[in-house]
């Protein structure tokens, strides 16, 4: 019968149906696969980079609370820097203080104070890893 299916007569005709072949079927299986697979890769950049905006926008966040509590208790600037994460839970500033403390990748971030510039910073594992392709 080769592939084709034979139905009976319609007003005289005979009417044929093709079955797909296993290399058509394969080829469309394949190609699908191939669809996923590239969806599936431009979804984990999209992720990192979602990741990535959180963490700048959490470091720069964090940076001003703590540059406010250290404006409202200059004398206490090192107690300020070094439990920044109970000056993060008890601010009135932030809604949800355990989301703030660590990056998007789940890093804890790093604060720093220099006394002689009266500079924090606030940096990331995470960034810094996802920035460098790490």
């Amino acid at each position: 019968m080769n592939g084709v299916l034979t139905f009976g007569r319609f007003g005289g005709k005979h009417c044929t149906r093709r079955f797909l072949t296993i290399m058509e079927l394969l080829i469309v299986i394949t190609l699908i696969g191939l669809i996923i697979g590239a969806l599936a890769y431009n979804y984990t950049g999209v992720l990192d980079r979602g990741k990535a905006f959180k963490t700048r926008t959490s470091m720069e966040k964090i940076q001003s609370i703590l540059s406010l509590a250290i404006a409202e208790s200059p004398d206490r600037a090192g107690d300020i820097v070094s439990s920044w994460q109970e000056v993060i839970r008890r601010s009135p500033l932030v809604k949800n203080p355990n989301d703030l403390i660590r990056d998007g990748w789940g890093y804890e971030y790093q604060v720093n104070y220099n006394q002689s510039t009266g500079e924090i910073t606030v940096d990331s594992e995470g960034l810094r890893r996802f920035e460098h392709g790490g």
